[in-house]
């Protein structure tokens, strides 16, 4: 990832990453270098740094475990089991949620097996938004800038910032491992604040 990315683009990066590749050592050292730049404080910080050297496919087991399967997924990572009520999947959420992934080019992959409102993919859209952003200012096209953030703005309120604390409360709830129960809070704050800051 470009250094020169803002902090909310890099920490969209370290989050998403983590949810794709969890036994990743580049997804793990960058959250850690994430974390460093912007919240040394935090608690997981240095559950992050016991992987390093530490068994990494311990982080990936737990987190299919969890969210991924083969068996009963403890904690659903899709947005349309939490918008609907009765855990249903691919519902006209989903498809609201690839419509917004459009407006950018961005489609799903026909050979990942997720649907559009897989946790990561919200993420990574969020990323790819905000990434975007930070090159058009870097070129002074603000009207993109613009059009970017309140497209950002408005999928984080409709579709991410919807369901993030249920997700997260069942990640900290069901984490066998540390690291995962303070990924879902450092994920939490940091979605929060963003929320936040719109509603300001």
């Amino acid at each position: 990832m470009k250094a020169e990315y803002g902090s909310v683009t890099q920490a969209y990066h370290a989050f998403k990453s983590m949810i794709f590749a969890p036994s990743g050592t580049e997804a793990l050292n960058g959250l850690i270098a994430y974390l460093k730049a912007y919240q040394p404080q935090s608690p997981l910080l240095p559950e992050a740094e016991k992987f390093v050297d530490g068994d990494i496919m311990e982080l990936e087991c737990d987190f299919n475990r969890m969210c991924i399967g083969p068996y009963k997924l403890l904690v659903m990572p899709y947005e349309s089991v939490y918008r609907s009520g009765s855990k249903v999947m691919n519902t006209k959420d989903t498809v609201k949620v690839a419509d917004f992934y459009q407006e950018i080019g961005l489609i799903i992959d026909e050979s990942f097996n997720e649907p559009a409102d897989f946790i990561g993919n919200e993420l990574e859209f969020l990323y790819c938004v905000h990434a975007l952003a930070d090159e058009q200012r870097k070129v002074n096209n603000q009207e993109a800038v613009i059009e970017l953030g309140r497209l950002g703005d408005e999928f984080l309120i409709t579709h991410l910032g919807t369901w993030i604390t249920p997700f997260c409360e069942g990640i900290q709830e069901h984490a066998k491992q540390a690291f995962w129960r303070e990924f879902a809070i450092e994920m939490h704050s940091f979605i929060t604040k963003q929320l936040q800051s719109k509603a300001a």
